[in-house]
């Protein structure tokens, strides 16, 4: 999944310096016009795009439909009137196909002293008809079968989209002009097949105790090596099942039109009764009832008998505040077997781009389902023993025998030729070369074969003690092994005049369940207590902090840490580690009766740290992984022992922790993010090895550390520290059409820590001027903006108790990334 990164991230290095975007391209407008209270189709309603001049319209036909083009540069809004309803003005967007159904709202109009109303008398027959689809959810909802067994061919698609004639012909292009040769003009926006990637698998799935596996026979994509990528980059694609009342899609939870109260958020009109399949099912368009919500609108197709959904085309409202998201649709359709319908294929498109005019990204998922076995339970012997997602040894499927790969879909022209371009664009030094670029800018490491050379963003840093401090990364690359990374790092302090470095090496043993060893060696400069988007010297902490340190520590460590992934969620580490601290700049250790100097404090401790994350999914590359997250509460508990006597270690003490982290969907009122911790030590120790309250000292905003606190304010022997912050989604800003259009959202957060210290620790050590044992809770609250230009927030922060040091602000403006959907 990473090499596919860097692959689109080299093309979008090229791409951003097109500009001009998908002028001169025409504007389509179409859907079903109904009215808000009976459902009844619209007949002659005048449709028309306001900015586009005369003859610029249409009526609907006799079944309420209408279509509507237009050329204009700059179309305007589509405004739908008629005699009788409230007119209304909706939002499109320029140069693609808008698919827009428009349900009219009757009104009294006095017309010849006459008045002329629809009848609102007359009942919405889909309204019942729903509330009896609703019911029925839980025998029809495929996920509370017993016990399912089935064969699963999926195929991804990215398309690089809305690229113009002139575009193509720009001359920057240079050698790779020849790539616009397969590209696709059968979408409403032109389209270059960039990627397929092809799995076949068995699916088990068990209801009670809940329990699913998925066991990959073929997995391949085009361009990239690893076998378990394919399935990797389908985990991008949330499960779609109506029947649940949310649905999470690119971490948003949308409200389904099957929601036990989908009647508050949707209407409903019936559109036709028809057969299928040889059942009779009827056919309905749902749209929502208010603007702005995380809500769907298409079509329904229900089993008149079983009241089951056999088909479904839906997608995203055109209101929806998101970020990059020009649209998201899908289809899925249905069968009955064995008294229970089944999911038989499905069809995701997703639009994305930066902006709506600007060069984009189609991604498809096609899924096709084969081979169902349905029974009450599924038995422990029927999963194999491991992870959720397995590969067979001969996952990795060789295009050579691509006419033995039995597709239930077979390839269409654009993806067949995928494969055959991206063979020969990756054969090309040209492409080599511009695929190093974007690797260099997404990581700081140049590759050089088996090495790799960095890193930009700590090559120069800057503070207090060391000075200007310059640094030298050398590791090893996919190229050396798959298995072992080994690295080494110089630094130096023109300030201190002082060498640092340090050596680790990374095993992975085993990548699914992942089982990873890591050694590490190292001398170099800390900042205690510093937690936030950036650490101790890099580039961008330099250039962005607010609290310039000189009181580090220069920390020898030896460590060892084993992490092994097992069962459904857990994962297990452990570590042993060997430390030596010593003061540098004004941070100075003294015997807290005599003063004098401390040199040095040793430690030797072990670790054992479990977390349980159920349901959590991630995109790996050959050593790093990325979490795609959980929808349900992620837990933590560790133990540390000090260890006396071991290597020259000094202390005794044992420190326990519990966390947690979750989100809590509020549909309508967004979302809470919150993360809590609790821990004591037990023994004693000196306040460098004890818990020191996190300060970010840089002008980022995080939302775990303490913004406006000093570096070693407060430490701790016992603590509760909590983060909550709410995301409420443009809650009022949807509503204000000038602040809509900028896509701004609110954003809120506390946080908190309340603790103790004990003073029998500062007779090892004697606590430094302002450095002070948390007593009083800490407290800081903050209000915000974010999504400024889709990945920008600020927040003016707020201070709540009392600084130790009072010549420290209360007050604070702080700014942060945040790029979400």
């Amino acid at each position: 999944m990473l090499k596919f990164l860097w692959h689109f991230l080299g093309w979008g290095c090229l791409w951003l310096a097109a500009v001009g975007g998908a002028s001169g391209q025409t504007t389509v407008a179409l859907g079903r016009v109904f009215d808000g209270e009976t459902g009844e189709p619209l007949p002659f309603v005048h449709v028309v795009f306001t900015g586009a001049g005369a003859g610029a319209g249409t009526t609907t036909g006799l079944d309420g439909t209408y279509r509507l083009a237009s050329d204009a540069s700059r179309p305007g809004l589509l405004s739908v009137s008629f005699l009788g309803y409230a007119t209304q003005q909706l939002e499109i967007r320029r140069g693609i196909v808008n698919r827009v159904d428009i349900a009219l709202e009757p009104r009294n109009v006095l017309l010849m002293a006459a008045e002329v109303r629809p009848d609102k008398k007359a009942v919405n027959p889909a309204k019942p008809l729903m509330e009896r689809v609703i019911e029925a959810k839980d025998r029809n909802n495929p996920e509370r079968i017993g016990g399912l067994k089935h064969r699963q061919y999926t195929r991804i698609e990215l398309d690089i989209n809305d690229i113009s004639l002139r575009q193509t012909q720009r001359w920057y292009w240079g050698p790779f002009d020849w790539v616009f040769d397969y590209m696709d003009s059968s979408e409403a926006r032109p389209a270059l097949p960039f990627l397929i990637a092809e799995t076949d698998a068995t699916v088990l799935h068990r209801n009670q105790p809940s329990k699913d596996q998925t066991i990959y026979h073929v997995s391949q994509m085009s361009g990239l090596e690893n076998s378990n990528n394919p399935a990797e980059l389908s985990t991008r694609f949330q499960d779609l099942n109506l029947y649940d009342n949310r649905l999470l899609l690119l971490d948003r939870a949308f409200t389904s039109p099957l929601h036990d109260r989908g009647g508050l958020h949707y209407r409903f009109y019936i559109l036709d009764t028809l057969e299928a399949e040889g059942r009779a099912v009827f056919h309905l368009a749902f749209v929502p009832r208010r603007r702005g919500e995380l809500t769907f609108e298409g079509e329904l197709w229900v089993d008149t008998l079983t009241l089951a959904l056999q088909q479904v085309e839906a997608r995203v409202s055109p209101d929806a505040n998101l970020n990059f998201v020009r649209e998201l649709a899908w289809r899925q359709t249905y069968f009955l077997q064995d008294s229970v319908w089944l999911l038989r294929d499905e069809y995701t498109l997703l639009d994305l781009s930066w902006g709506e005019s600007t060069v984009g990204a189609y991604l498809r998922r096609t899924l096709q389902n084969a081979d169902f076995e349905v029974s009450e339970t599924l038995p422990d012997s029927a999963f194999r023993p491991g992870a959720d997602l397995i590969y067979e040894e001969s996952a990795a499927f060789q295009r050579a025998a691509a006419s033995d790969f039995a597709r239930p879909v077979p390839l269409l022209p654009r993806e067949a030729g995928i494969y055959e371009m991206i063979d020969s664009l990756t054969a090309m030094r040209s492409w080599k070369l511009l695929k190093g670029a974007g690797y260099f800018l997404g990581t700081g490491f140049v590759q050089m074969g088996p090495l790799e050379l960095g890193a930009w963003w700590s090559a120069w840093s800057e503070n207090a003690v060391e000075g200007e401090r310059y640094r030298l990364d050398l590791r090893t690359s996919n190229a050396f092994s798959k298995r072992w990374m080994p690295s080494v790092y110089v630094a130096y302090g023109a300030g201190d005049g002082r060498w640092k470095g340090g050596g680790s090496v990374r095993w992975i043993q085993r990548k699914s369940p992942r089982t990873e060893w890591t050694f590490n060696a190292q001398r170099d400069m800390e900042q205690f207590g510093m937690a936030g988007f950036f650490g101790q010297g890099d580039l961008l902490t330099t250039a962005l902090r607010t609290n310039p340190s000189s009181r580090l520590s220069e920390v020898v460590r030896l460590e060892g840490t084993v992490l092994h992934t097992f069962g459904r969620g857990f994962t297990l580490e452990g570590e042993g580690a060997h430390r030596r601290v010593a003061p540098r700049g004004d941070l100075l250790f003294r015997e807290p009766t005599t003063g004098e100097p401390i040199a040095t404090l040793v430690t030797s401790e072990v670790q054992l740290l479990l977390r349980y994350a159920p349901g959590e999914r991630f995109v790996s590359g050959e050593f790093d992984r990325v979490s795609l997250g959980t929808e349900r509460a992620q837990f933590t508990a560790a133990v540390t022992l000090g260890l006396p006597n071991v290597a020259g270690s000094q202390y005794r003490y044992e420190r326990y922790t519990l966390g947690v982290t979750d989100i809590w969907r509020l549909g309508f009122w967004g979302h809470l993010w919150f993360q809590g911790e609790a821990g004591v030590y037990r023994g004693s120790a000196p306040f460098p090895l004890m818990e020191v309250v996190p300060a970010s000292g840089t002008l980022i905003y995080d939302r775990l550390a303490f913004n406006l606190l000093n570096f070693y304010e407060f430490v701790a022997d016992q603590w509760v520290r909590g983060a909550l912050e709410w995301h409420a989604e443009g809650l009022v800003f949807n509503h204000l059409p000038a602040i809509r259009r900028l896509g701004w959202r609110e954003v809120a957060s506390a946080k908190a820590v309340v603790g103790g210290w004990d003073t029998r620790h500062e007779s090892l050590l004697a606590l430094p001027e302002g450095t002070s044992g948390l007593t009083d809770p800490v407290v800081e609250v903050s209000v915000g903006i974010e999504n400024v230009f889709r990945f920008l927030r600020f927040d003016v922060v707020r201070r709540l108790d009392v600084p130790s040091d009072p010549t420290r602000p209360v007050w604070g403006v702080r700014m942060g990334f945040s790029v979400e959907i």
